[in-house]
Parts: structure tokens; C-alpha cells; sequence
């Protein structure tokens, strides 16, 4: 299990695979977490039907459901499916609640906000796994978004001077990514040092994953193959909603003031992005000359 935890942080997925495999038949009583394991690799490399072959074995063998319906989540996800991904995300959410009752009533969009208040108990569980950041982000993201149609509905406003609220709130984010750059000890102010910081703190929020792909100091690419926000907006018939704005407009929106605040020279452009039918959000960081 170790080797194969180890292959696996290096990329080397073939190796850990085979490595997982062997460890079913050495150590029963971890079969789930193997099995879980499993599914994870058999999705990084594109092998979903195993991925989905796996994460059932790893349900069937788990007492605690959480992880293995959060792997569900994600492998809905890569298939496109995103109303059962954000479904599997819920009924991760229920199980975890049920185990953990003092975590009912909390909805954030920062993990960072709420470690700061849980018990030492609390604390270590949420800030020690990952798959807890992506369902707290899909149960605060879903919330908002429903109050915010709600708002629309209400008050027969529409979803255009939403966005000009919207707008005027993103302006502080910028300034938040800087402070977390210099903690997070990125150097420089060029593409590369703007990729990286939209990377970490992507990772360190929980969605979406962002591969940096390209970096040098006047142009980096980034891409993001998943985004829970998005799947949530699916979910939900958003992007069916009269007036919706897209959400790769308001993202681009977003990673603009990160960059511009790291860099008031740079500028984020999508090549790509999930809305417009690609397999990912895919853009690129210029530094003007």
C-alpha cells in the first residue's frame, strides 16, 4: 500500500496500480481503501469503466460510504454526468453528517474559514482530507446559487444585475490571492508566479483542479478538467435559466483580478472552456509588453 501510495504521488499510475493489486490479496482488512484507491487511479487514466468497477467494490466493502460516494461523484463527473456527480456528493455529505452531527448546520465557501472554529476533533478530520473540501464547496455552492435564483425570482430582477453585483464583489479577491501567495512563498510576478498561485490556491480550496501546463515569465497556460461550480450549474438547469451568464465569463472575471492584483501588466484568456462543449477550461496568463 505504501508503494503504491508513493508510485501514485509521483504520477506513476501503472506502477501503483499494480502495486494496489497486489495488496488486495496481502491485506483484507484494507480492501476498501484499495478498492477505493483503485478507482482514483483507473480515473486518472481514463479507464473510467474500471473506475466505476472499483469504486462499487470499494462501497460494498466500506463501513464508512463517505470517500467511496465522493469517488462516485468524481467519476460521474469525467463522464459528464453531472446531476448523479452532484448527487453522490450529497449522499456523501448525508453520511458524513450523520457521523458527525456538529457539521449540519455549516456552509462556507473556505475551508480555511470554518477550521478556525470546529473543536480539535472537527478540526483534524476536515483539514486532513480532501474529499471533505469538495463537499462542503458543492453544499455551499448549490445553496448560493438557489438563493440567488430565488433573489431573481422574488424581486423580478434578472441575472444581469446580479452579475454587476457579482462583479463589484470579486474585486477584494485579488488582493486575498496575494496575501495567500506570500504565505504560500511563490516568488515573482510574472506568468509563472501567477499560474502557480491560481494552482495552489485552487488545490487548497478544493475545485476546480488546475494542471499548470505551460509556465515561463510572459505566458503560462493552465486547465481545469473539472469544477464542481460547474457540475452544481448543470445540476440545477442554470444554464438554462433566461439571462444566465455564463460561468466561464464570471470565472474569467475572477482569475483576472488574481492576476491583475499579482501583476497589473497580466491578462487571463480562455481558449477553451466546458460550457462551449470541450472536455476542459483551458486558458492562458500574458504579461503585456
Amino acid at each position: 500500500m505504501r508503494m503504491g501510495h508513493r508510485c501514485a504521488g509521483k504520477g506513476d499510475y501503472g506502477d501503483s496500480i499494480r502495486h494496489y493489486l497486489k495488496a488486495l490479496n496481502e491485506d483484507s482488512g484494507n480492501a476498501a481503501i484499495i478498492y477505493n484507491n483503485l478507482a482514483d487511479l483507473y480515473m486518472n487514466i481514463g479507464q473510467l469503466d474500471l473506475a466505476m468497477e472499483k469504486a462499487k467494490q470499494a462501497v460494498s466493502k466500506a463501513q464508512d460510504k463517505t470517500l467511496p460516494f465522493v469517488t462516485f461523484g468524481e467519476i460521474y463527473q469525467a463522464l459528464g454526468e453531472h446531476k448523479k456527480a452532484v448527487d453522490c456528493i450529497q449522499q456523501a455529505q448525508e453520511i458524513f453528517e450523520e457521523m458527525m452531527p456538529e457539521m449540519k448546520d455549516v456552509l462556507f465557501d473556505s475551508i480555511e474559514e470554518v477550521i478556525k472554529k470546529l473543536p480539535t476533533r472537527e478540526k483534524f478530520e476536515v483539514a486532513s482530507k480532501d474529499w471533505v473540501r469538495i463537499i462542503y464547496l458543492v453544499k455551499y455552492t448549490k445553496a448560493n446559487y438557489q438563493m440567488e435564483k430565488d433573489l431573481i425570482k422574488r424581486q423580478r430582477g434578472s441575472w444581469k444585475d446580479l452579475l454587476e453585483a457579482k462583479k463589484i464583489a470579486l474585486e477584494s479577491i485579488g488582493q486575498k490571492y496575494l496575501l495567500s501567495k506570500k504565505r504560500l512563498g511563490i516568488k515573482g510576478s510574472d506568468a509563472a508566479a501567477i499560474a502557480n498561485t491560481y494552482g495552489a490556491m485552487s488545490s487548497i480550496i478544493g475545485s476546480p483542479k488546475v494542471k499548470v501546463l505551460t509556465k515561463s515569465a510572459k505566458q503560462s497556460i493552465i486547465r481545469m478538467s473539472s469544477c464542481w461550480k460547474y457540475s452544481v450549474i448543470k445540476s440545477m438547469g442554470l444554464d438554462q435559466e433566461p439571462g444566465w451568464v455564463d460561468c466561464a465569463y464570471m470565472c474569467s472575471e475572477y482569475i483576472n483580478n488574481v492576476a491583475k492584483a499579482i501583476n497589473p501588466a497580466a491578462k487571463f484568456k480562455f481558449n477553451s472552456t466546458l460550457p462551449e462543449g470541450h472536455k476542459y477550461c483551458e486558458g492562458v496568463f500574458k504579461i503585456k509588453t
